[in-house]
């Protein structure tokens, strides 16, 4: 084809693009997912694969049962994560006098009475969710590391529980 014969066709495709049928000279022009928009809910019951779980309030799980069994085995699997995670702010004890807790609001004893009656599912909730001072721990940990966390602070509880309502048992697992 001589450049005559390219011409007509260039010329046509050109007179196409211009007014209301103008081809997009930038990408701002062009429809696009906007960044930093809403991303989607999990649809009601879903279990996240391999992702991060979606929970907006501790208290929306106080009833939650931990899908595996809260014995020796997952307790002395939390004390190593406690180890790592936990004793900066609650000490080693899980007396709430961690070095952290000397220069910023002291964290809670977990062996408190208050704490020690609730439910496994809503130290799960705090694990995930965070508390009021407490940062969320699910981004670090797995569930199931969160669940064996639970079984570690109930370990350390059958110890003796302190505070006006001494001598209280944990609800919940049975480390």
């Amino acid at each position: 084809m001589t450049a005559r014969g390219w011409l007509v066709p260039c010329c046509l495709a050109v007179a196409a693009c211009n007014s209301k049928g103008r081809w997009p000279a930038s990408m701002e022009q062009q429809a696009a997912v906007q960044p930093l928009a809403e991303a989607r809910k999990a649809p009601v019951g879903s279990i996240p694969l391999g992702g991060v779980e979606i929970l907006e309030d501790r208290d929306d799980v106080t009833d939650l049962k931990s899908p595996t069994p809260l014995d020796a085995v997952a307790a002395a699997r939390g004390a190593k994560t406690y180890a790592l995670h936990c004793v900066p702010c609650h000490g080693i004890d899980a007396r709430g006098d961690g070095p952290v807790s000397a220069k910023f609001p002291q964290a809670p004893n977990l062996r408190h009475y208050f704490i020690c009656g609730r439910t496994d599912g809503f130290l799960y909730g705090t694990l995930t969710a965070g508390g009021r001072a407490m940062p969320t721990m699910r981004e670090g940990l797995t569930s199931r590391d969160r669940w064996d966390l639970v079984a570690h602070i109930r370990s350390l509880q059958k110890e003796g529980c302190t505070g006006n309502g001494a001598g209280a048992t944990p609800e919940g697992g049975t480390p």
